[in-house]
Formats: structure tokens, C-alpha cells, sequence
């Protein structure tokens, strides 16, 4: 008896947490998409910003010097459009680990919602298996009873 009611906890808790892991493993998921995307555009900023000072320490001249300021024009558009495109992939990022945490969230609702109904279905037969055992305890007590004050009359 005691066997069966620890087994149906330990299921009914493992039906609770597989919810919890998938969330967490999504996020984990995101984090670490998250985190390799941010060592990408930190690797990138910086090799600009050197490639960049190493250009800066070859001016000696002011021929060296216009061409410099002329390229600085071509950077700050490259610059500009890489900080675009990274926001736009960030965005892109996020709003798919905002779609898996609403899946998510909608398996376990669906999933709940059908726990719920089980769980009501069994509740219902076993308020009926009762009342129809209790009834029949009832019928038969009543009619040997019944019997009984027959004999007696």
C-alpha cells in the first residue's frame, strides 16, 4: 500500500519537474547562444579597435594623415552597419527564446489541463465505485432488516 502511494508521488513529482528542466534547459540554451554571440562581437570590436590604432601609429605624414581620416569615414559606416546587424541578430536571439518559454509554458498548461481531467475522471469513479458499494452495504442491511421485522410481526 505504502509502495504504491510513494510510487505515484514520485511520479506525480517527476510530471511537476520535467516542465522546471525543459524551462531550464531552454535558458541554459539562451545563455549559452548569448554568450557565444557577445565573445563574437567583443572578438570583432576588438580587432577593429587595434587594426585601428595600428593605422593611427603608421601616421608620420600628412599625406599618411588624410588617408587615415579618409578611412576612418569607411569604418565609422562599417562599424555602424556591424552594431545594426548585431542588434537585429540579438533581437532575432531573444524573440526565439521568447517563443520556446511560451511553447513551453503552453505544453505544461495542455499538459496540466489533461492531469486535471484524469485526475477528475478517477475522482468521479471512485465516488461512484463508493456510493455504489455503499448502496448495495445499504440494500442488503435493509432487507435482511426488512425480513427480520417481518418474522417478528
Amino acid at each position: 500500500m505504502y509502495t504504491e502511494m510513494f510510487e505515484k508521488t514520485n511520479t506525480q513529482f517527476e510530471q511537476m519537474l520535467n516542465p522546471v528542466r525543459k524551462a531550464q534547459s531552454t535558458m541554459l540554451d539562451h545563455v549559452a547562444r548569448i554568450t557565444d554571440f557577445q565573445m563574437e562581437a567583443v572578438k570583432h570590436y576588438s580587432e577593429l579597435g587595434i587594426d585601428n590604432l595600428r593605422a593611427l601609429k603608421d601616421v608620420n605624414d600628412p599625406q599618411s594623415l588624410q588617408a587615415y581620416v579618409t578611412k576612418q569615414t569607411e569604418v565609422a559606416k562599417s562599424l555602424g552597419e556591424k552594431v545594426t546587424a548585431d542588434m537585429n541578430e540579438f533581437v532575432k536571439i531573444n524573440r526565439g527564446f521568447a517563443e520556446q518559454l511560451q511553447k513551453l509554458a503552453q505544453d505544461g498548461v495542455t499538459a496540466a489541463s489533461e492531469q486535471a481531467k484524469q485526475q477528475t475522471k478517477q475522482a468521479v469513479s471512485a465516488v461512484e465505485n463508493a456510493s455504489a458499494s455503499a448502496g448495495k452495504d445499504a440494500g442488503t442491511g435493509s432487507s435482511s432488516s426488512s425480513s427480520s421485522a417481518k418474522k417478528n410481526a
